[in-house]
C-alpha cells in the first residue's frame, strides 16, 4: 500500500470516528450544554410533538419550566368587551405571512359569529385531524384549537382539558370552580382571552370556547414586553387567533421545524404579527405538530409531522 493510500485511509477513519463521536455526544451537548436557545427550542419541540412524555424521562417538570421559560402574563388587564357593527358577509381573505425565518398564513373572517368551536366525534377516546373536523361540520375553514393530554404519547389526540363551549353550552368543564384558560367568542362575536371561571364565562355570554393560551394582546396592548425575552418555548410551529376592533377574526398559522422552508416562530413573533395586522385582542393556540389550517377543501400550510396532520380534540371552524 502506498503512503498516499495509507494517509487517505487514516484520514477516512478519522472522519468516521469524529462523525460517530458527534452523533453520540450531540444530544448530551444540546440538552445539557451551555446553548440555552438551542436547548429551549429542542425541549419545546418535544413538548409539542406526538410524544411529549419523552422529555419527562430526562427533566423534571420544574426543570422543563425553567428551560422553556413559559410566558405567563401577570397583572393582565381586564379585557374590554368592545362593540362593533356586525358585517354579515361570506367573503374570507387568505394572506401569506413571510419572514426570513418562517412562512405562514393568516385567514381573515369579517363576521366573527361564523367562528365556532368544534370537536372530534369522540373526544374522550380519540381525536380527529383538523381537516376531518372541518369536513364533518361542513366548514369553509378550520384551525387547530385547544390543548389536550396525551398519556404515554399515544398520538390519538384525546383528553382535552379545561373547557369546551359550543353554542353557549359547556361540553366539558362547566362544573369547574376555579379560573381556567379561555380563548372564546361571545354571542356578540367578541374574542375573549384570559383566565376565567365558568361562571364568569356565562356572565360574558361566551358562546364558543376552548382552553389554551397565553393571551398575547389585550385592549390593543402587547403583553410580552421588553425583558420578557421571546415569550418562552423557543422557535416552533405556531397557531394563534386575533381580532381587530371592527370585529374581523384573524386565524394565524406559522409553519416550522422544516429547514429550507420554515423554521418556526416565537410567541413574540406571533404577537408582533397579529399586532401589525391590527389585532385588538389575540391569544396563542396549541402549536407544534398540531398547527394546521384547512381552507376551501384543503390544508393550506405544511404540518411538520412526518405522518401529516396530528390528531386533535378541538378546532375553531368557520361556518
Amino acid at each position: 500500500m502506498t503512503k498516499l493510500a495509507i494517509a487517505s485511509n487514516i484520514y477516512f477513519r478519522f472522519i468516521i470516528i469524529n462523525l460517530v463521536f458527534l452523533m453520540i455526544t450531540a444530544p448530551f451537548i444540546t440538552l445539557f450544554g451551555p446553548f440555552d436557545n438551542i436547548k429551549r427550542s429542542v425541549v419545546g419541540a418535544v413538548l409539542t410533538s406526538r410524544h411529549p412524555h419523552y422529555i419527562t424521562w430526562i427533566f423534571s417538570e420544574k426543570e422543563i419550566k425553567e428551560i422553556v421559560g413559559e410566558f405567563n402574563p401577570t397583572n393582565q388587564p381586564k379585557q374590554d368587551l368592545f362593540q362593533f357593527t356586525k358585517r354579515e358577509t361570506s367573503s374570507l381573505r387568505l394572506v401569506n405571512i413571510n419572514a426570513t425565518r418562517f412562512t405562514g398564513y393568516m385567514l381573515e373572517i369579517p363576521d366573527p359569529t361564523r367562528v365556532k368551536a368544534a370537536t372530534a366525534q369522540d373526544i374522550q377516546e380519540k381525536g380527529d385531524t383538523t381537516s376531518s373536523i372541518g369536513i364533518a361540520n361542513n366548514a369553509v375553514a378550520a384551525i387547530n384549537a385547544g390543548g389536550f393530554y396525551d398519556p404515554n404519547g399515544t398520538g390519538t389526540g384525546r383528553l382535552p382539558y379545561g373547557v369546551i363551549i359550543n353554542e353557549g353550552k359547556f361540553l366539558i368543564g362547566g362544573d369547574i370552580k376555579e379560573q381556567v384558560q379561555l380563548i372564546g367568542v361571545t354571542k356578540a362575536g367578541v374574542l375573549v382571552a384570559g383566565n376565567y371561571t365558568p361562571k364568569e364565562m356565562r356572565e360574558m355570554n361566551v358562546a364558543e370556547g376552548v382552553s389554551f393560551g397565553p393571551p398575547l394582546i389585550i385592549n390593543g396592548k402587547k403583553l410580552i414586553k421588553d425583558g420578557d425575552g421571546d415569550g418562552g418555548w423557543g422557535v416552533a410551529p405556531r397557531t394563534a387567533i386575533g381580532q381587530r376592533k371592527d370585529g374581523t377574526i384573524l386565524l394565524l398559522v406559522i409553519d416550522g421545524r422544516q429547514p429550507g422552508y420554515s423554521l418556526g416562530a416565537t410567541l413574540l413573533d406571533v404577537q408582533n404579527i397579529l399586532y401589525e395586522q391590527g389585532a385588538y385582542v389575540a391569544a396563542n393556540l396549541d402549536g407544534g405538530s398540531s398547527t394546521t389550517l384547512y381552507y376551501n377543501g384543503k390544508v393550506v400550510n405544511k404540518p411538520c409531522d412526518m405522518l401529516g396532520e396530528r390528531m386533535i380534540p378541538t378546532a375553531f371552524i368557520v361556518k
